[in-house]
């Protein structure tokens, strides 16, 4: 027999309370979600397909957004105007009947898998000083978000247990195990000391931005890296989130919190303002 917790770490299932569940079964809105489950797609394109009124579907769209059960993964300019691609964000669902039951131990996404190799979090998260430090003297003010990042680390581990700690405070012979490194070159001193090795890299020169080896391209605005590679000072793995800014970093933050699973080892994210209060609150993965 496999338990519900088992099952729910193997196929990615998200568990609801049933306030939220019947929302997600209102019929319409069921139709949209198995449509886009089938494969990523946008609004208009939803409404041909299911014979809907577009404006009744973008309501729908919206409200599935905000509650966590699909993002942005993609955007595409047509016809003159911004067109998202949504996808879903977990395979199946559960309902959470006694609040006692505890959430954590989900299914790991495999950018993470090395973080947590007896089902807790196994590693450390490096930020950058919010002090003026370096050759830069820069102030680090993107650390505040890595406690965004530490809380979805929590939800997927048995024993939630994220160290975390300033690229001030740390020796070189203590970068052992796993690492997380949270900002880019100017403002952590550890991600500076291997940025230009990495095939994906915070450029520093006359124009900050991302470069990706891989594509030859160069992205700017709001753009960041997600990259997971092997710990160069020692056995582990090593995971750099960062941006070509404060925005960049946070859309890189983001692209695991809202979308893990559709990471690859190596990502260039840009972050998106999509209800339009000029903050970023979504990431799409440019490649």
């Amino acid at each position: 027999m496999v338990s519900l917790s088992t099952k729910t770490k193997e196929i990615g299932c998200r568990i609801l309370p049933p306030s939220e569940l019947r929302l997600l079964l209102e019929p319409t809105r069921w139709e949209i979600l198995r449509a886009i489950a089938k494969k990523p797609n946008y609004a208009s394109a939803v409404a041909r397909e299911l014979g809907l009124n577009e404006q009744l579907v973008h309501y729908h769209f919206k409200q599935l957004k905000k509650s966590g059960v699909i993002s942005v993964i993609r955007t595409e300019e047509r016809r003159g105007a911004l067109t998202r691609y949504f996808a879903v964000k977990d395979s199946a669902f559960s309902v959470l009947l006694h609040e006692d039951w505890s959430q954590r131990g989900k299914a790991v996404p495999p950018i993470l898998r090395g973080f947590y190799p007896s089902g807790s979090f196994e590693g450390e998260v490096i930020v950058g000083s919010p002090d003026p430090h370096g050759p830069f003297q820069a102030r680090a003010r993107d650390g505040f978000y890595a406690a965004d990042l530490a809380l979805y680390l929590g939800t997927l581990s048995e024993r939630a247990r994220p160290s975390v700690r300033l690229d001030t405070e740390v020796r070189e012979d203590e970068l052992k195990g796993n690492i997380i490194l949270v900002g880019g070159p100017i403002v952590n001193l550890i991600t500076a000391k291997i940025n230009s090795s990495l095939p994906i890299r915070i450029t520093t020169g006359e124009r900050h931005g991302v470069f990706s080896e891989r594509t030859g391209k160069h992205y700017y605005e709001k753009a960041g890296m997600v990259l997971r590679t092997s710990n160069p000072w020692g056995d582990g793995e090593l995971l750099v989130v960062a941006g070509k800014s404060i925005s960049g970093t946070k859309a890189a933050i983001l692209s695991i919190v809202q979308s893990a699973k559709l990471l690859s080892g190596h990502n260039v994210v840009k972050g998106a303002d999509l209800d339009g209060d000029g903050v970023v609150d979504s990431a799409e993965i440019l490649e």
